[in-house]
Order: C-alpha cells, then sequence, then structure tokens
C-alpha cells in the first residue's frame, strides 16, 4: 500500500511539475497586470479623481462629448459635429471602437450624469494597456521564444513616456487601442503562421481549427482600422513582408503558400469588420472614415493573390518556356505586377496616389506644426540631436532594443526565418516614424519592449542564466553551483540594469495623470452656466447633426449661435465642458494665417491693432473670446508660428532674443541679454525669450496683459483665480519687461506686476457710441472708469480722442448695468479740458451699438 502511495505521491509531483513546466510563463502575466495597475491606476488615482473627474490631455474630452451624444442615441452616433470649428463644423476622424467600448462600458456601469460617465471612461486606458502585455507576449513569443516573450510583457507594462502615459487613468484616447490591436494583429498573423506550418495550405483551409487563427488575424485587423482610420499601415507592413518574402523565396525560409491564404482571409474579413464605416467621409482620405481604406485592404487581398499567381506559373514551367530565367523574371514580374495594381486603382482614383504619397509626409511636419509638441522630431532638443528623449519615453528598453534589432537582423542572416523578417520591416517602420514625430513614441514603446526583450533573453541564454534557474528548479542549491556564479551574477546585473530604472521612471511618471486645471475647469462651467443660450446650447449639444451638402461650406446654423474664440489647445474642452462651440480645435482646424489671410485664431491673437482682429472675429462669427496666461508667455511663440509660417519669422518679429532674468542682492529683478551684462553677485532665475515691441501690440497682449485696456468691442466678463499670488511668474515677467522697456515707447501706462487671472474671457460686441461736442481748443478727450472683476481685482478702462471739427467720439464696451460679475465700479467718466461728465451704460447700450450724446460744451 506504501508502495502504491509513493507512486502516485511521486506522480502527482510530476504531474505538478509539468503543469508548471508548460504554464510557468502565466505567474509572469499575472505580475505584469499587477504592475500594470498600480502604474496605470493606483498611482494616479488621486490626480484624476479629485475636486471632479479629470480627463487626461484634450482628445479624451472630445471621446467624452462623442460617448455623452452616443448614449443620448445608442446605438447612433454622429460623424459630422456642428459642436466644434465654428462656423464650418468637421467631419469626425475618432473611430467607432473607442466610441462604442466607452458608450457599452457606461451602460453597463449604469452611468447617468457627466461626472459618473467620466469615471467609467477614466478606467478604459488602463484596461487597454494592460492587455496589451499579452498580444506582445504573443507575438514575441511566437516570433522568438515564451521566455522572450515573457520578458517583453514585463517590460511592456514598466515602459515609462507616451505609451504609459496613454494609457493611464483618465486618458481615454484611441492611442493605447492603436498599439493594442496593431501588435495583436501582428501576434495572431505570425501565430497562424506557426500554426499552419508543415501543413498544405488546402488542408488548413478545409481545418475550421486552422482558420480560425487567421480569422481572429483579421477581426483585429479591422478593430484597428475601426480605432484609427491610418491604421492600414499595418496591412501595408504585412504586404511589404510578403513582398520581400516572394521575391527572396530562395534565402528565406516560408512557406509562401500559406502565407499568402493566411494574408488574403485576414485582408478580406479586416475588409468586413470595416465595411460598415467605409462610406462615412465623401472621398477618399486616409484619416477620415473613408472608400480608401477598403481599397487598401482589397489590394492587399489582390496583391497578395497576384503574387502567388506568380509563384504558380513559374513553378509549371511557363516562364522556362518562354526562355525567360526566373532569377530574373520572377522579381520583375512581382514588382511589375504590383506597380500595375497601383496605377490601376489611381487611374480610377486620380486621389489615390497622391494619398499614398501623404504617408510619406508625416514623418516631414513643417512651419506652424512644429509648434505641435507630438508632431516635433524625435531625437531633436532645443535643435539639437539628443537621446534624452528616449530616455524619458523609452528608459533603458531604447538602449536593450537597438542592439536587439541589429541581432535579430543577424539571426534573420543565419537562420533565414522569415518571422525575424517581419518583426524587422515592424520595428524599422515604427523608427522611422519615430524619428518624424515624436508622438509615434507610443508605437515604438512597443517596438521597444519587444526587442529589448530579445537582447536581454539571448544575453540571459549565453550567461546560462537559464540553465541556473532549471538546476534549481531540478537540484535546489547544487542546481545553480553547475553555472558560474560570476555569470550569474552578470545576468542578474543586466536584468536589473534593464528592469530597474525603466520600472523606476515608470513609477515617478505615473504619479501625477495630467490634465484640464480648476481655474479652465471653473471657467467653462461658468460658461455654459452664464452665456447667451444655455438652454439652446445644452439641446443643440446632444443633437445628430447633418453634413453640409459641399465639403469647406459654412454649416447652416440655427439662430443666435456663435463662434469662441481661443487658441486651438482649448477647443474640445470649450465644446465638452461649456457646451459651446469653439472656432479653432486640437484637430488644428480653424487656426488661419496672416500670410495667406486666412481667418483663425493665430491672426486674431497676433493681430496688431484691433480692426484686424474684428475682421476675423465678424468672418468667424465670434461672440466670445477665452485667453489664459500660457496663452500669453509660452504658448504666444506658438500663434505666432502659425500666424507667420515659420519659426524664425516668429522669433523675428515677436520676440527681441534670448535673455536672462535675475535678481540683485537687494531683491531687484532684471533682464539682461547676456550673461556677462549680469551684475555681480546677482542670482539668475531663468532663461527667457524676451517678447518685442511688437508681442506688446499683440491682441493677446493687450487682451492678457492689459485687460483690454482702451479695446472698443472686447469687454471682460469673468476670469479665473490667479496664477499665483506669492510666487514670481511668467505673467509677471512679460508685465516687468514691458514696464521697463515699452510703455514710454508705446505711450500706455504702466501695468500692476502682479498675477491676473489665469483664464480671462471676453464678449465681443457691438460697443456703445458715445459722442458730442466739444469746447473750443480741447485737443484731446479722456474717458476713463474703474473696473472690478469677480475676483475682487481692480483696473482702470481709459480711452483717448482726438476732437475733429469740435466733435469727438468714444466706441466702449462696458455698461454700469450689467448681468456679468465683471463690471465698472464707477460712472464713465469724460473729461475735456475743464469740464468732465459722467455716464452709465446698460447691456443693451453696447451689445447693440446704441448712440449716446454726451455734449461737453
Amino acid at each position: 500500500m506504501k508502495k502504491f502511495k509513493s507512486f502516485f505521491g511521486m506522480q502527482n509531483a510530476m504531474t505538478g511539475k509539468n503543469i508548471l513546466k508548460r504554464n510557468w510563463q502565466w505567474i509572469f502575466l499575472g505580475l505584469a497586470v499587477v504592475m500594470s495597475i498600480y502604474f496605470r491606476i493606483i498611482n494616479p488615482s488621486n490626480s484624476v479623481f479629485s475636486w471632479t473627474v479629470i480627463l487626461g490631455g484634450n482628445d479624451p474630452w472630445y471621446y467624452f462629448r462623442l460617448v455623452e451624444n452616443c448614449l443620448a442615441h445608442f446605438p447612433s452616433r454622429i460623424w459630422f459635429d456642428a459642436f466644434t470649428n465654428y462656423p464650418y463644423g468637421t467631419y469626425i476622424h475618432f473611430g467607432p471602437f473607442l466610441v462604442y467600448l466607452s458608450a457599452i462600458f457606461a451602460k453597463l456601469a449604469g452611468a447617468s450624469n457627466s461626472e459618473s460617465i467620466r469615471s467609467v471612461l477614466a478606467f478604459i486606458p488602463a484596461i487597454g494597456g494592460t492587455l496589451l502585455a499579452f498580444s506582445t507576449y504573443l507575438f514575441t513569443k511566437e516570433v522568438f521564444n515564451k521566455k522572450a516573450g515573457v520578458i517583453a510583457a514585463l517590460l511592456m507594462v514598466s515602459i515609462p513616456g507616451q505609451l504609459l502615459h496613454r494609457s493611464m487613468l483618465g486618458f481615454n484616447d484611441h492611442h493605447i487601442w492603436e498599439v493594442f490591436w496593431m501588435v495583436s494583429v501582428f501576434a495572431l498573423f505570425v501565430y497562424s503562421v506557426n500554426l499552419w506550418s508543415g501543413r498544405g495550405a488546402k488542408e488548413n483551409l478545409n481545418d475550421k481549427k486552422m482558420l480560425f487563427a487567421p480569422v481572429l488575424s483579421g477581426l483585429a485587423l479591422g478593430l484597428y482600422l475601426d480605432t484609427w482610420a491610418p491604421g492600414f499601415i499595418a496591412a501595408l507592413i504585412l504586404v511589404v513582408y510578403a513582398f520581400i518574402v516572394f521575391l527572396m523565396k530562395k534565402h528565406i525560409v516560408a512557406e509562401t503558400e500559406n502565407l499568402t491564404y493566411i494574408g488574403i482571409v485576414t485582408f478580406l474579413i479586416a475588409s468586413i469588420v470595416y465595411l460598415p464605416f467605409s462610406f462615412i467621409y465623401p472621398g477618399l482620405n486616409t484619416v477620415y472614415y473613408s472608400p480608401f481604406q477598403l481599397l487598401i485592404l482589397l489590394g492587399s487581398a489582390l496583391t497578395l493573390a497576384v503574387f502567388l499567381g506568380i509563384e504558380l506559373l513559374e513553378k509549371k514551367g511557363y516562364y522556362a518556356k518562354l526562355g525567360i530565367k526566373e532569377d530574373y523574371a520572377f522579381p520583375a514580374t512581382i514588382v511589375a505586377v504590383s506597380v500595375v495594381i497601383i496605377g490601376g486603382i489611381s487611374a480610377i482614383s486620380p486621389d489615390f496616389l497622391n494619398l499614398l504619397k501623404s504617408i510619406v509626409g508625416v514623418v516631414q511636419p513643417k512651419g506652424g506644426a512644429l509648434t505641435i509638441a507630438e508632431v516635433q522630431p524625435f531625437f531633436t532638443m532645443r535643435g539639437e540631436f539628443s537621446l534624452a528623449p528616449a530616455w524619458r519615453n523609452f528608459s533603458m528598453t531604447f538602449f536593450f532594443a537597438i542592439p536587439g534589432m541589429f541581432y535579430t537582423g543577424y539571426r534573420l542572416l543565419k537562420e533565414r526565418k522569415s518571422l525575424y523578417l517581419l518583426a524587422l520591416i515592424w520595428g524599422v517602420a515604427m523608427f522611422i516614424a519615430l524619428v518624424g514625430q515624436n508622438r509615434f513614441a507610443y508605437y515604438f514603446g512597443a517596438v521597444s519592449a519587444v526587442f529589448a526583450a530579445v537582447m536581454l533573453d539571448v544575453l540571459l541564454d549565453k550567461l546560462k542564466f537559464y540553465d541556473a534557474i532549471n538546476g534549481a528548479i531540478k537540484n535546489g542549491w547544487d542546481g545553480i553551483k553547475r553555472v558560474s556564479y560570476f555569470r550569474l551574477i552578470i545576468a542578474i546585473l543586466f536584468i536589473l540594469h534593464l528592469f530597474y530604472p525603466t520600472i523606476s521612471e515608470a513609477n515617478t511618471q505615473s504619479k501625477y495623470a495630467g490634465g484640464i486645471n480648476k481655474q479652465w475647469y471653473d471657467t467653462l462651467v461658468w460658461m455654459r452656466e452664464n452665456t447667451p443660450g444655455k438652454d439652446f446650447y445644452d439641446k443643440y449639444y446632444y443633437e445628430l447633426y447633418k453634413p453640409p451638402e459641399k465639403l469647406g461650406e459654412p454649416y447652416p446654423y440655427p439662430d443666435g449661435t456663435y463662434g469662441v474664440m481661443s487658441w486651438w489647445d482649448y477647443g474640445h474642452w470649450i465644446t465638452a465642458i461649456a457646451h459651446r462651440i469653439p472656432n479653432a480645435n486640437p484637430f488644428q482646424q480653424g487656426i488661419g494665417n496672416k500670410y495667406n489671410d486666412v481667418p483663425g485664431a493665430a491672426p486674431f491673437f497676433t493681430a496688431f491693432n484691433e480692426s484686424y482682429a474684428n475682421r476675423v472675429a465678424d468672418k468667424l462669427g465670434v461672440k466670445f473670446v477665452i485667453s489664459d496666461v500660457e496663452m500669453a508667455t509660452g504658448k504666444f511663440y506658438a500663434m505666432a508660428t502659425w500666424a507667420e509660417g515659420s519659426l524664425e519669422k516668429a522669433g523675428s518679429v515677436y520676440y527681441r532674443g534670448p535673455g536672462y532674468v535675475y535678481i540683485t542682492p537687494d531683491n531687484n529683478i532684471g533682464i539682461a541679454f547676456s550673461r556677462y551684462k549680469i551684475p555681480a553677485n546677482s542670482h539668475v532665475i531663468t532663461a527667457i525669450n524676451v517678447p518685442s515691441e511688437n508681442y506688446y501690440r499683440t491682441m493677446e497682449a493687450r487682451l492678457h496683459i492689459f485687460d483690454g485696456y482702451g479695446l472698443k468691442h472686447y469687454r471682460m466678463v469673468y476670469e479665473s483665480e490667479f496664477e499665483a499670488k506669492n510666487r514670481l511668474t511668467m505673467e509677471i515677467l512679460y508685465r516687468l519687461i514691458y514696464n521697463g522697456m515699452y510703455a514710454q515707447k508705446l505711450g500706455l501706462p504702466a501695468v500692476n506686476v502682479t498675477s491676473t487671472g489665469y483664464v480671462k474671457v471676453f464678449e465681443y460686441v457691438k460697443g456703445a457710441k458715445i459722442k458730442g461736442k466739444v469746447p473750443e481748443g480741447v485737443e484731446e478727450v479722456t474717458l476713463k472708469t474703474t473696473i472690478q472683476t469677480n475676483q475682487g481685482r481692480i483696473f482702470i478702462y481709459e480711452q483717448k480722442v482726438k476732437p475733429e471739427n469740435g466733435t469727438y467720439e468714444f466706441i466702449v464696451p462696458y455698461a454700469q448695468d450689467t448681468k456679468y460679475p465683471v463690471k465698472p465700479t464707477t460712472p464713465y467718466v469724460i473729461t475735456a479740458g475743464n469740464v468732465t461728465k459722467e455716464i452709465s451704460l446698460s447691456d443693451n447700450d453696447v451689445e447693440n451699438g446704441n448712440e449716446i450724446t454726451v455734449d461737453l460744451t
């Protein structure tokens, strides 16, 4: 009996070891899930669930807008939005996947108001970031091995930078799902290749179990496109991979027939998944949901079929019968057929080839686009090459991944395994995209995880680390002794060198999720509740909108609608929180320029006179203008660059050049344009690009730095809490520079050197016209009133005019009898020589341009 117990006990132990041997990876994948939850949910939770539920960045707020609208009309959603880019509206390129996923989650959670909906949406990116570990594991395991797959999964959840930020709590945008579905496409594709290996294509096609894998690959590709319309790039990568395999089939180990049918099934299934959304945009477009993507998918399937057809002709000896050498004829035929297919589609639609060219253009941003943080070249800081962005976005994984890519190239040459080629094509394509625009760092994060894992895996293998682990499992400490301690220590150091700084950087970066600040949020809530048309807009916000008949035409808005002018960064916040319609938005619409006289935010805020700004405002139906301290200081260079067309011109027109802000031993603050001109014993506070006299002539400076001093048609109606009350800010520095360098030149009074409202709202009004006669000999008439803001801050509004033919005229924007919290505390005081009179106005006067006569004779 004891023998039987001993036997069964030994069997159970062996079974347990076998189970562990087969499934040990799940322990580490579970660890990856725990790490992902910590970095993506636990760490940033306090910064997301704060005074309200704060969504990160800008685009997540627009998804919130789409989800709210979708929930009101479920399962319908808007594809043309009249609630942005006033007065034109816009087609929407945000795909259906995340909108419906978010709406379904919100429904399941029973979210019934804006804040509860945002509470649900906040968790969705963390789900995508966590699931990415599994698709990364599958891809790396199928191309390389299981151990590399586990390392890649652990790295994937730990990589800092954009990949982390775009998958953290609150950042409900499509970016993390782009990466997830792209990696899933390639993972399921290579899984299909390995699954089908060793069997004929017909046998695989007749086996439903075998067909299931490429169907999943196609489903992933379709969902990738439904997440992000430019996701067709994954199809092109697979076609390029197949193209090279067919060209180099004598030098690469690949089953071309299986590869072809897997690809065709993938592309056809993806076409079916994408088809319901393929005719939303009128015409072909790479970004919007149009037939272009469907053409790419169907064209890709056709291309693979042609490649296989050429190979079958060759096998049947048609080339030999024609006396054509296979080494030249087969590659030449493939190239020729590819050109014919692209040329044929281009002939049917001339825009097709231009759209293909535009794909290359994304890595060469120019002009105003260079001011967009995510569009700037990745390896450039202050105009010079730098690896610092690589450290911030990938930490040590980047410095393991690049050697890992070269090592994979070496293995490709040595083993000729075609899947190494696919991994390299993907990695190189994403690296090229990264070099051109740093926004693609979230894609390269996945590439970095995979190839860093490959590099670490080969190092651990060479150092016999895995042998030591296996020996320890089998024989305890004695099993480890069989491996050199020196090797083991070096292996552990490599593991720590890769993982410790990466995890540490991710832990630091994940503690703050970012997002709208309280000043902006409070301002937009106030705007929603207190500006004209509240009831109309709250209803109009939830409608479904019919697109205009022709692209580019103004949208037929109902009477009473108006635009809100601000910099494009803030457009989605204005839409989603204020329920008002911005003129410009983060789709880079409504920006405009001066060099081609295109009305928009850039020429408005950089206008040197009020009449030019008014012309822009009239063309765009502006009623309110919102400014913040960033627009007035750090972000102004972006507005100037878009307005003038280049960084160089913007710098020469609006800035004097680099300078240094210093504080002297007796606490006086000064500006020096050279370090050599800084007084002895002074302390440098910061470097600054010193604004020029032209800057202080712009509408942005006049609105935010001067509080609208002297403007005829713009009255402040609200200001938020201050940026800071007891510390030096950029706004204070800009006010100091003005008082010290330009006040006398511009003939304007000095300004208070203090922080003011972080956000200020101005209303664009016709302005009341005050006119009358003046005594003979009077050369100047002044008008003045004291304004108090809703924050209790006091400033002076003043105008001065020279009489003509014995009469004067003022156009003024403020009303003493007003519904707004920013208002005059005194009547207008009009002075001509020794004569002074007072007058008070109503909102009706300034909004309708009423004329009031006040004779000073």
